[in-house]
C-alpha cells in the first residue's frame, strides 16, 4: 500500500493547483531579501536541498555560482528542473539519504521549506548528515514558517504533509544539539515594492510587534541571545549554522 508521500510528492506542485506557480520575479526578488552573507567563492559546492522546479538554483547560478546541485523527490518538479536547465545536476533521491552518502563534499547546503515536511526523528536524522556532510567553515541555511507567529497553523496546516513547526528557540535548540559550533536564527516577513505589498507591510509591523509584546509578557525577556530571535513573530524563519563562526559581512 502506498504511505501519502509516495502519493503526494509524486506530482507535488500540481497538487496545489496555481499556489506553487514558478514565478521567477517574484521568488528572485524574496531571495535577494534573504540572503545577505553569499559565499565570496564563486567555485563553492553548493546543494539546494528539495530544490523543486529549480527556482533558488536559477537565482544562486545568476550570481555566478557554477558548482551547483538540486535534490529533490518529485519527478514531475524536476522534469521542469531539467527543460529549464539541462546542464545543471539534478538528483531524484531522498535529501537525508543523499546527505548521509556525501562526506565533508559541501559548502553550503540550502533548505527553503523542507523541514517542515520532516518528522521530528528525521529532522534530527537530517541535522547530523547535514553537518557531516559539510566541509570544514561549511554553512546550513535553512527557511521555514514560524510556529510561534500569528497565524502559522494556517501554514501548517495548510500543506498535509507538514510533519512540524519550529519557533526560533526549538531550531536553535536542535542545531546545538546535533552539533553545529554557530547558530543564528531570525524572523522574516518579506513583501514586495508594490502598493499591496507597503500595506501588507505597514500592518505586519503592527501585528507582529503585538504579538512579540505577548511573548514576552507570557516568557519574560529570558536569555539575551544576539544570535536567537526568540521573540520574533514574523512569519518566516531564517537558520544560519556552521561548523566555524558564521561570516557576518
Amino acid at each position: 500500500m502506498s504511505s501519502y508521500r509516495d502519493i503526494l510528492y509524486r506530482n507535488y506542485s500540481a497538487s496545489f493547483e496555481g499556489q506553487k506557480a514558478l514565478d521567477a520575479d517574484m521568488q528572485h526578488a524574496q531571495y535577494e531579501a534573504t540572503y545577505a552573507h553569499l559565499p565570496s567563492d564563486r567555485s563553492s559546492s553548493i546543494v539546494d536541498l528539495g530544490c523543486g522546479k529549480g527556482e533558488w538554483m536559477a537565482w544562486i547560478s545568476s550570481k555566478g555560482f557554477t558548482q551547483l546541485t538540486g535534490v529533490d523527490l518529485s519527478p514531475s518538479d524536476l522534469a521542469i528542473a531539467r527543460q529549464n536547465a539541462p546542464d545543471r545536476k539534478w538528483v531524484e533521491e531522498n535529501v537525508i539519504t543523499f546527505l548521509e552518502s556525501h562526506v565533508a563534499a559541501f559548502d553550503l547546503l540550502h533548505a527553503k521549506d523542507i523541514i517542515e515536511h520532516f518528522t521530528k526523528d528525521e529532522f534530527i536524522r537530517f541535522l547530523s548528515a547535514a553537518k557531516n556532510a559539510l566541509k570544514p567553515g561549511g554553512e546550513l541555511w535553512m527557511l521555514t514558517f514560524n510556529a510561534q507567529s500569528p497565524m502559522s497553523s494556517a501554514t501548517r496546516y495548510g500543506d498535509f504533509t507538514h510533519e512540524i513547526g519550529l519557533t526560533p528557540a526549538s531550531m536553535a535548540q536542535c542545531l546545538r544539539a546535533c552539533g553545529f559550533m554557530s547558530v543564528l536564527v531570525r524572523g522574516g516577513h518579506y513583501c514586495s515594492g508594490s502598493v499591496g505589498g507597503r500595506l501588507r507591510r505597514l500592518l505586519g509591523r503592527l501585528i507582529f510587534g503585538f504579538a512579540s509584546l505577548l511573548l514576552r509578557v507570557r516568557h519574560g525577556n529570558g536569555t539575551q541571545n544576539a544570535s536567537v530571535d526568540l521573540h520574533s513573530t514574523l512569519p518566516d524563519l531564517f537558520g544560519r549554522a556552521g561548523t566555524k563562526p558564521l561570516r557576518t559581512s
